[in-house]
């Protein structure tokens, strides 16, 4: 009673009120039933305050929950009450006394022993609260085992499905909890239950329920198994594969694949108590052929493809859990990997679908799940296997397949691969069967966008090998010529590959090899020969590489040549289809070059005719011509026996209508509609004689592809393997396409000559009058109907629906104007047809309910309101369950295409039917209502929220009363909540009704843990995210998207992800503190998806950019785990693989820091702390991975971005504002403060061993000096803050600027260089500046060597760009490039790249560094003959003339004369005529403003071209030039007079100006005085000076440039007075010139103007006195 009293004396918390309401409903269940939702609701909070409560309160009142729960239970619940029921029993078990784990297992399993086969509900809900027991507390009741599973043998036998599902799952936990430690019997009386009622119960959710207890056997290792069950379970699984429902077969391909792997390890294999002694277990030898491997190969019949994807989805079951359960090292996937190509070693031909299966398995079970270094011993591996001479052609497809991809993942090409590469890709190029070719060609595509360097050597090789192939089988005889032209025909299609990613390449291609290609392939065009079968071999060929051509080079690049080109097909399709036809020889092989030639012009068309062309009409004409010819071709083949030729007349007929798609105007070619119409409308005519399409899936909305057939499943690599169409033929990868299908021929011929033939109907329907549509509608309406009966019937409405969804789709691209009502009501009447047939697949269901939106949409806001209720009239009266689930997802179309205002008012009726439809007992009426509904609610958006609780409330209505389970339904559900919180957005606060009711419900339909819903609750957070955001913290959304970061299903991982990103750009200060970048790191280092991985490279740039400006040390640290992660971080198999180990960054335990003697870096060990690695370890499974190459390399990316990142405060680069803020403000992390760590991990990084890393440490160093260069040293006054790690960048630039280095790391060395010297980094080191010197003139020293034939030719001139010696050619090509000279004369560096795309790379290029290259050759420069002239040799030119202390370049006098004619131009250039922009432009660049000026940094709007070409004049006025007879008279004053006409030019040119005339004046020979015109010239320019700074200080006295220009004017008026002393023209002047000394001496405010004019004025004083004493002066 103490006891009772204390409890009742204490304050009821939220968690006893929650208990006290369950005992009075429980309580009061004699007078009434508890309703479910109160029930729901009321459990929900409960596990929610169980989670909240102190254990202290918990153990008060657990006696009491445990026995309301267990009363709720008996009374019989719902599932999902039962379902939390069972989880708040566990829950408040495991937080409270777990002693009552005991008696509460013990009175359910009596409970269901007295269980009545006529109370279901009760008996599930014990069932079901039992299992939760056994899955949290297994291993305490082990005892109940056995009489668990007698209970499920009983409750196997009760007619409700459910109930049979809950013993299933019931008996599922209690072998997971036991883990193989119960009684033997328990398990041997399981395993009868499995086999013999579960596997072959007629519902197919028990038997998912039975797979999956077979898969817990096996994960439990198997006790009570011996080797014969095993087999017999290996069996079932395979014969359930065979199963009509996917789910099924799933679940039993999962559970093969773990018990196969069971039976290859016994030696986990367990041994239960109570057996007694028992032999060992042994291996099951031969399991996989047995049950894989034959499977497999003898599969056939209408399963075919059943049976081979579940074998699949099985041997990746496999693979995963022997390399994540029982830890086979890596290395041992391999040897699988041949066990499965394997499968495809007897096959006689290659089956596309087979070769598919086998592809998926080595891709997502083989090469994802191995580390890089054992992926670059795969690739050896797959070399090997094509060297094998017993591979059959699919194996050797498989191989080069696999082999590309494996090269993508790992993004650089193994040395040890390169040795096997020549030998096994050459023999396959020249394979007999052509699809070995292609794919051998698509791999050194690949090849090549990895390794770039190859690509020269690669194109030069096939373009001789090819001319030389070409003139041997052209002229050759015997046996050999097949081997030839086998051997033509794949070097032409490794060109063709070659060449289409040559342009995508980062350092381009060169020039001349797509000039070659292109010679070669109009000789192979051009060519004759007296063998025809040679010579249409060739001929295909060359059209195979000008296809190519067409389709990937820029239309620049072809546009000089584009008449020759179109003149190619002249002569193939000018003459008669019928005298063409009846030739001799093989006319198969003519059809197949006529195929290629179309192909050909269908590139030749989306290369050159584009909507936007003004030229099109003249290159559209004979474009025309010539598909008119290809079109009359057909039509002649068609009447003659198609037995032999049919497969390549329907390649030619798919070639024929791609090529009238690709012109961007079908009314064109409006008289070729009818016979164009006339072929595809013949799976309308001729039904019965075409396959079914296989485009249809393309034209569907992917949004609601969950209603299927396609069910999206694990990732889109699947959904593509389970859509597969293709056979036994299908057309051959085309090399050039830059999205390839995962799978070679993923289409048969058949199925891609109907796509074609429906997708053209569709595009010229679209084009055509009422009268013409009203026609075609008429015949598919007739084919409707005559085909009822028909074996057909179901392909010919795919067909029909294919071609009135593309029409549809074309028309409203086309039309702005709705359509005709009877064409609309004809469509209308087939689309409703259609459905109207009921029992039509999902497919044809939706493509007639979307068609019926799209009508919607083409049709008026009358029709539409008219056609809406005419379905809802039709939807109340429906019988038919299919018609009335077609009808309502019809309507959510037609509110999705047309709502808005015109059905607005309809959309209450809609939401009622809807939601009537959805409460029906048949599921799929259900699914498809729940659609109609959610696409309602999308549309309707806010004006929906009237509707909101009506719609929750059938939401938990639905949930509430289905006992099955059922996947589908629980999604729909939940895509109904998600609409339901975008539509509430912030009103769903946390306390309100509607939120916890939403929460509780995706919680509940997700703890199933199925794919569908668990993405729904990913979804559910990002709807939240988004519209509600104040509805959860962001810490709770951050926990439950990173425990789905690591989940093996992509689609979970993206949306996850996405959520991550919407997180940080909403709330980026909360989601800082969460410190996710390293478990991004690593997501991103495992992920196998691309999107996904791009994905999370953004939202990683993007928090980056979020939190760097207050935590720029933790983004140093983490980059520098991830960039210098080292093999200390090995993998724990390492003792299963040493012997396998290969070289490259995983297997090397330290870094190459180079080969500098100096200590430049004080930490370069960058060895991961122990933090690291225990991450690391619970990501992947107890398994320690070394991060990936392209991981790292991202990372390292990313602290380019830092600087940048961390925003524009001053005390990120201010060393002594930082100490000031941190003194004030404590912790505040500045970059500046981190400044040494930051350049030693640079460093580091230029000089790492992989050269592809290197440029981007390099270029860190030059960001690093762009921010820091001006930062003074508060330690050493007078100093910068970056001369202390002048050492580090030093020995980096020496690193990059070798020969050996590639253009980019060149580059970047290069630019580093010029940061530095043009910086205040070196102090003034003589020593340093000339090493600096050095290091860029080593380059120079070996410039010839400086070239990259696989690169493009830009990428050497970028270069060379500021290699001194080649600073005047590359000045003068400029000139051609900007003048638009077309000189045929040799230019100086740039001959080779006079194609409009490369020099449209190089321009901005040298626009940039023109500027720099101009004044540097300027400075300093000596005129060649200098040594003559001065009798003393360049080098001795005395220091103190030369700024900087060295004679640069040497100037014959025609560079010296194009030198100042172009600094002229500049200076005085007008705007281009055409193009309304200046001649020369400029872009950015460091400009140097004379001897005595600092460098300034410009930029695009402020840097002034005059401020650039007057200091290259004063440097080129110097006295040298005017010593050696470069500079004349006429020269100079053709300079002045651009003076005198720029005489009112603001002061930057006024200084810059009176500097280069004071050279003249000062440099220029005593004879130009003598030429009156130029003294003239030079004191009206000097007078003009004065006269301007005079006026302006009486304008404006405090803007007057007065000091500036006081002492340079009259300093250059003291010179030519002085010159002048003896000559006439002093008389005009001296008046004028005292005057004016006078006047500025009134208003001088300085000393040192005062000083001038005083100078200047004794200078004049004595001419003035002579003048006025005599008739002359002397």
């Amino acid at each position: 009673m103490a006891k009772n009293y204390a409890r009742e004396n204490i304050p009821l918390s939220h968690f006893g009120v929650l208990v006290a309401q369950l005992e009075s409903l429980v309580a009061s269940a004699s007078q009434k039933i508890p309703e479910p939702l109160l029930c729901f609701d009321l459990l929900s909070d409960l596990i929610s305050a169980i989670d909240e409560e102190p254990k202290d309160s918990i153990l008060l009142w657990q006696r009491k929950c445990e026995d309301a729960l267990y009363a709720l239970l008996a009374l019989g619940a719902r599932r999902p009450v039962r379902h939390l029921a069972s989880v708040a029993m566990a829950n408040i078990i495991s937080k409270g006394d777990s002693i009552s784990i005991y008696s509460r297992a013990s009175s359910l399993q009596g409970f269901l022993v007295d269980g009545k086969k006529n109370e279901p509900l009760k008996v599930a809900g014990a069932a079901q609260c039992l299992g939760e027991l056994y899955r949290r507390f297994g291993r305490k009741i082990t005892s109940g085992v056995l009489e668990t599973t007698s209970i499920a043998t009983k409750l196997m036998k009760y007619s409700e499905e459910f109930v049979r599902q809950e013993a299933l799952l019931m008996l599922q936990k209690a072998l997971e909890g036991s883990g193989g430690s119960a009684m033997a019997s328990a398990y041997t009386e399981a395993y009868r239950v499995i086999t013999r009622f579960g596997i072959t119960d007629k519902s197919f959710i028990v038997r998912v329920a039975a797979a999956r207890c077979l898969k817990a056997f096996a994960s439990i290792g198997g006790p009570g198994l011996g080797a014969g069950e095993l087999e017999s379970s290996a069996s079932y699984c395979v014969k359930a594969l065979e199963d009509p429902v996917s789910s099924v077969r799933d679940a039993f391909a999962d559970a093969l694949g773990s018990l196969l792997a069971l039976g290859m390890n016994p030696q986990a294999q367990v041994q239960p108590k109570g057996k007694g002694p028992s032999p060992p277990a042994k291996k099951l030898e031969g399991c996989l052929q047995r049950h894989l491997a034959v499977p497999f190969t003898k599969a056939g019949g209408a399963r075919l493809k059943d049976v081979r994807i579940g074998v699949t989805l099985s041997w990746v079951s496999f693979l995963q859990v022997i390399r994540l359960k029982y830890l086979y090292p890596d290395s041992d996937l391999q040897k699988y990997g041949l066990r499965v190509m394997e499968m495809l070693r007897n096959a006689s031909s290659v089956d596309a679908h087979a070769l598919a299966c086998v592809l998926y398995v080595l891709r997502i079970g083989v090469t994802d799940q191995m580390t890089e270094p054992t992926q670059r011993g795969f690739l050896v591996f797959l070399g090997k296997q094509l060297r094998s001479s017993g591979a059959s052609p699919s194996m050797k497809i498989a191989a080069l397949r696999t082999m590309s991809y494996t090269l993508k993942t790992l993004g650089e090409v193994p040395i040890e691969f390169k040795e096997v590469f020549d030998d096994a890709l050459v023999a396959a190029v020249s394979h007999p069967l052509q699809l070995v070719r292609v794919e051998a060609a698509l791999t050194l595509r690949v090849l090549a966008e990895v390794d770039p360097t190859c690509v020269g050597g690669l194109v030069s090789y096939g373009v001789t090998t090819l001319s030389a192939l070409r003139e041997s089988v052209l002229f050759g005889k015997g046996a050999t010529v097949k081997v030839e032209l086998d051997s033509l025909h794949g070097q032409a299609t490794v060109l063709a590959a070659l060449v289409a990613v040559s342009p995508k390449l980062p350092l381009g291609y060169p020039a001349r090899l797509s000039k070659s290609v292109f010679e070669v392939s109009k000789r192979m065009l051009t060519g004759s020969s007296r063998n025809p079968t040679a010579a249409t071999a060739v001929n295909e060929a060359g059209w195979l590489l000008l296809s190519s051509l067409l389709s990937s080079m820029p239309k620049e690049e072809l546009e000089d040549q584009v008449f020759d080109i179109l003149s190619l097909w002249a002569t193939l399709f000018s003459k008669s289809p019928e005298h063409e036809t009846k030739q001799g020889g093989d006319l198969t092989s003519r059809i197949c070059v006529w195929s290629a030639a179309v192909d050909a012009l269908a590139a030749f068309v989306r290369c050159f005719i584009t909507s936007s062309s003004v030229d099109n009409s003249i290159m559209l004409q004979p474009v025309l011509v010539y598909l008119s010819s290809a079109l009359s071709y057909i039509s002649v083949l068609q009447r003659k026996d198609p037995s032999k030729i049919k497969p390549a007349v329907d390649v030619f007929i798919i070639r024929t209508l791609m090529a009238y798609q690709s012109l961007p105007d079908p009314m064109t070619y409006k008289r070729d509609h009818p016979q164009i119409m006339q072929l595809c409308t013949i799976p309308f005519r001729e039904a019965s004689r075409c396959q079914e399409n296989s485009c249809l899936r393309l034209l569907l909305d992917k949004r609601d592809a969950w209603l299927g057939p396609w069910i999206p499943a694990r990732d889109w690599l699947e959904d593509e393997l389970r859509a597969f169409q293709g056979g036994q033929d299908g057309l051959v990868p085309c090399v050039w396409e830059s999205e390839l299908s995962s799978f070679p021929q993923p289409e048969t011929i058949n199925k891609m000559l109907v796509n074609q033939m429906l997708l053209c109907f569709g595009l010229i329907f679209a084009t055509q009058d009422t009268n013409g549509m009203v026609s075609f509608l008429q015949m598919i309406e007739q084919c409707l109907k005559a085909g009822k009966k028909q074996i057909w019937h179901s392909a010919s409405l795919s067909n029909i629906c294919v071609g009135l969804l593309s029409g549809l789709k074309g028309l409203i691209a086309l039309r702005p104007r709705p359509l005709a009502l009877g064409i609309l009501s004809l469509a209308h009447g087939i689309f409703q047809s259609i459905l109207a047939e009921g029992d039509i697949c999902a497919s044809q269901r939706r493509a007639s309910a979307e068609g019926l939106g799209l009508l919607a949409r083409l049709g008026n806001d009358i029709f539409t309101a008219k056609m809406t209720r005419s379905l809802l009239s039709e939807l109340a009266v429906a019988t038919d369950s299919n018609y009335a689930g077609s009808m309502a997802f019809a309507l959510g179309c037609i509110h999705r295409s047309a709502g808005g205002m015109a059905l607005s008012t309809l959309v209450p009726p809609t939401v009622n039917s809807l939601s009537t439809l959805a409460k029906s007992p048949i599921t799929g009426l259900q699914i498809w209502s729940l659609h109609g509904l959610l696409l309602t609610i999308e549309d309707a958006g806010f004006s929906y929220v009237s509707h909101v609780q009506a719609t929750l409330g059938l939401a938990t209505d639905i949930l509430l009363s289905e006992e099955n389970g059922l996947v589908d339904l629980q999604q729909g559900v939940a895509r109904l909540i998600n609409a339901i919180v975008a539509v509430l957005g912030p009103e769903l606060a946390p306390g309100s009704i509607f939120f916890s009711r939403c929460k509780s419900v995706i919680a509940e339909i997700s703890s199933w843990h199925e794919t569908a819903t668990l993405l729904e609750s990913v979804r559910f957070t990002q709807q939240l995210v988004l519209f509600a955001p104040r509805a959860v913290s962001v810490h709770s959304h951050v926990q439950t998207l990173l425990s789905t970061l690591s989940s093996r299903q992509p689609t979970l991982r993206h949306v996850a992800v996405s959520t991550l990103r919407h997180l940080i750009e909403k709330d980026p200060v909360s989601i800082i503190d969460e410190q996710i970048e390293d478990k991004l790191f690593h997501m991103l280092d495992e992920e196998t998806d691309s999107e996904i991985g791009n994905l999370v490279r953004a939202t990683i740039m993007r928090l980056l950019h979020s939190s760097c400006p207050s935590k720029p040390s933790h983004w140093i640290s983490v980059c520098r785990k991830m960039v210098l992660s080292t093999s200390a971080m090995r993998d724990t198999e390492s003792n299963h693989v040493g012997s396998n180990s290969l070289s490259g960054p995983d297997n090397d335990s330290k870094l190459n820091y180079g080969e500098d003697d100096e200590d430049m870096v004080s930490n370069s060990k960058g060895t991961p702390d122990p933090g690291y690695e225990s991450e690391t370890s619970a990501v992947n499974h107890n398994r320690v991975k070394q991060l990936r190459y392209r991981t790292r390399v991202f990372a390292a990316e990313c602290l380019i971005r830092l600087p940048d990142a961390v925003g524009k405060n001053t005390a990120h680069f201010d060393l002594s504002l930082a100490r000031r803020q941190n003194n004030e403000q404590c912790n505040v992390d500045w970059l500046v403060l981190h400044l040494q760590e930051l350049i030693s991990l640079a460093y580091q990084i230029s000089t790492i061993q992989f050269e592809n890393m290197r440029p981007i440490g390099v270029r860190l160093l030059s960001t690093i000096v762009d921010k820091f260069e001006a930062v003074s040293d508060p330690e050493l006054p007078g100093h910068l803050l970056m001369e202390q790690y002048q050492a580090q960048l030093v020995s980096a630039v020496r690193t990059a600027l070798d020969i050996s280095s590639g253009p980019i790391l060149l580059e970047a060395g290069l630019q580093l260089a010029t940061k530095i010297m043009t910086s205040g980094i070196l102090g003034g080191d003589q020593v340093a500046v000339k090493r600096i010197f050095l290091l860029i003139s080593r380059p120079l020293d070996e410039f010839k060597d400086i070239y990259y034939p696989s690169f493009a030719e830009w990428v050497s001139c970028k270069n060379s760009s500021i290699l001194g010696k080649y600073w005047i050619h590359i000045m003068k090509d400029y000139s051609y490039i900007c003048l638009q000279l077309k000189l045929k004369k040799q230019w100086n560096l740039l001959d080779e790249i006079q194609s409009p795309l490369a020099l449209a790379k190089l321009q901005p290029i040298l626009e940039e560094v023109w500027p720099i290259i101009l004044q540097a050759l300027a400075l300093d420069a000596v005129p060649v003959n200098f040594n003559t002239n001065c009798a003393s040799d360049a080098e001795n030119v005395p220091n103190n003339s030369l700024i900087s202390g060295y004679s640069m370049v040497q100037l014959d006098m025609e560079d010296y004369h194009f030198v100042w004619g172009f600094a002229l131009l500049v200076l005085f250039q007008r705007h281009h005529v055409a193009q309304c922009r200046r001649i020369i432009p400029v872009t950015s660049a460091k400009v140097t403003h004379g001897a005595d000026l600092p460098v300034d940094e410009k930029n695009l709007t402020t840097l002034k071209l005059h401020e650039v070409v007057l200091p290259v004049f004063q440097f080129l006025s110097s006295q040298r030039f005017f010593a050696a007879g470069f500079l004349t008279v006429d020269v100079c004053r053709e300079l002045l007079q651009v003076f005198s006409y720029s005489i009112y030019m603001d002061s930057s040119w006024s200084s810059l100006a009176l500097s280069v005339l004071s050279q003249i004046v000062l440099n220029c020979p005593t004879e130009f005085f003598e030429e009156q015109s130029f003294g003239n010239l030079v004191m009206e320019l000097i007078f003009a000076y004065i006269f301007n700074i005079l006026r302006s200080s009486e304008i404006s006295p405090e803007h007057s440039n007065w000091e500036e220009l006081t002492s340079p004017i009259f300093t250059t008026a003291k010179t030519v007075v002085r010159r002048l002393s003896t000559k006439n023209q002093l008389k005009s002047i001296v008046l004028p010139f005292t005057l004016v000394s006078c006047k500025c001496v009134r208003e001088v405010a300085t000393e040192l103007s005062f000083s001038t004019i005083n100078d200047f004025s004794k200078c004049t004083s004595p001419l003035l006195k002579a003048l006025v004493k005599g008739p002359e002066i002397r």
